[in-house]
């Protein structure tokens, strides 16, 4: 193994995989954010318009009486 490390600079090394790991996980996340499922495009009308924040909830509201 350290005639390995004769070949390559072990920083180096580090800083590569580093950067390939952030940018896999970068396009993974990009690829999922464009798809249908994640699109806040094509979110249901009731949670876009809580998004959108047009929507005022109620907090601590009483409970129905039985």
């Amino acid at each position: 193994m350290w005639r390995i490390w004769r070949l390559i600079n072990p920083r180096l090394a580090v800083v590569g995989v580093g950067l390939l790991i952030a940018f896999v996980s970068t396009t993974i996340h990009l690829i999922q954010i464009s798809g249908d499922r994640y699109s806040i495009n094509n979110w249901h009308p009731d949670t876009a318009k809580m998004a959108s924040g047009k929507v005022v909830q109620q907090q601590n509201a009483a409970l129905p009486q039985k």
